[in-house]
């Protein structure tokens, strides 16, 4: 009965000190040293079991901060792998043409560095009135316009999702109070662009237009005729490669659900722009947005030849994924100090 005392007090003691793994051992030899007492038993495999349990949620949570280290390590060492990647991309000889885009990317707000090669087309052609129209600009955080709004440039976002919009009619209040953006949320379709750029005073001539809405953007840019951006920027299906055309069927209730059969090859796209008075300049090298400039702009600026053979990009979607431009985008608006 002594050694029974003894150790049930080694037992509370360690408790006490939450020192589980040691409690745990004692009250092992508790359970093998203990009176034929049925309720002292069952209290001791009770309190034996708690602490098991305890050390198992202990192990548990040490496990996972330890994935959690290891996750944050992993998610480094495959943004620096996948920086590596682009850059030793860029120095093959493909991309060798001083004149291509692709070495002047960068995300501010963009997803695949559109950003910085916008930025390239403008220091080439100029700039005119510093205003954008883009559809389909999601939470506002994340397009290939919100760079632009951050450097004074005035515009109207339209975008459908209820949720999206009141977030960015709190967010971006200061910019929309100001009048240097305009927000809107009835949808764009093939039938409509014209009546909505009156509706919405886009001007004749814009210096930036992006078309974002997952599937028939190749449709509302051939109805538009109202507004003549000088440089448009659109998503190309990658999946088919050039020479192959192809377009997905005009829906006008068409909502984006990760199917490959949806929107416009770049060829597709390339020949109805060129019908359009536009010559495409520049992909981005995840293979996702080209970039188009009105003819009487692009001049002798760009590569050539400027054709989808020499200018598309196969689809390398886990660059953004993989975090190729960083941890991703952290965009954010507010008040600014003024100097």
């Amino acid at each position: 009965m002594h050694d029974f005392d003894h150790e049930l007090s080694v037992a509370v003691k360690l408790i006490c000190e939450d020192k589980l793994y040691d409690a745990r051992d004692s009250l092992l030899r508790l359970l093998t040293i203990a009176p034929q007492n049925t309720v002292l038993l069952q209290t001791l495999q009770s309190l034996t079991i708690e602490i098991l349990l305890m050390q198992q949620r202990e192990l548990l949570g040490g496990i996972g901060k330890a994935l959690g280290l290891i996750n944050n390590s992993v998610n480094r060492i495959s943004h620096c792998l996948f920086q590596l990647h682009v850059a030793e991309l860029q120095r093959s000889e493909r991309y060798s043409d001083p004149k291509r885009l692709e070495r002047f990317g960068f995300s501010v707000g963009s997803q695949n560095e559109e950003d910085g090669m916008l930025a390239e087309v403008f220091r080439r052609i100029g700039v005119s009135d510093r205003s954008f129209f883009e559809f389909g600009v999601g939470n506002g955080l994340q397009n290939c316009t919100y760079f632009f709004l951050l450097n004074g440039w005035k515009g109207c976002w339209v975008e459908i999702d209820r949720a999206k919009v009141e977030f960015m009619r709190n967010h971006f209040a200061t910019a929309i109070s100001s009048r240097q953006l305009t927000l809107d949320d009835t949808e764009i379709t093939a039938e409509n662009i014209d009546a909505r750029c009156d509706a919405l005073k886009i001007p004749d001539t814009i210096d930036l237009m992006s078309i974002d809405i997952d599937g028939n953007d190749y449709h509302v840019f051939e109805s538009m005729t109202r507004v003549r951006p000088r440089v448009l920027v659109m998503e190309y299906n990658g999946t088919y490669p050039p020479p192959v055309r192809i377009v997905g069927a005009y829906d006008r209730s068409y909502r984006y659900d990760a199917s490959t059969y949806i929107g416009a090859s770049l060829q597709s796209l390339c020949d109805l722009a060129d019908r359009k008075g536009y010559q495409l300049v520049g992909c981005n090298i995840t293979g996702l947005n080209c970039i188009f400039v009105r003819k009487d702009l692009a001049q002798d600026l760009f590569c050539q030849p400027a054709t989808a053979e020499n200018l598309y990009n196969v689809p390398r979607h886990q660059l953004a994924w993989g975090g190729a431009w960083g941890d991703g985008p952290r965009a954010n608006y507010g008040r600014v100090h003024e100097i």
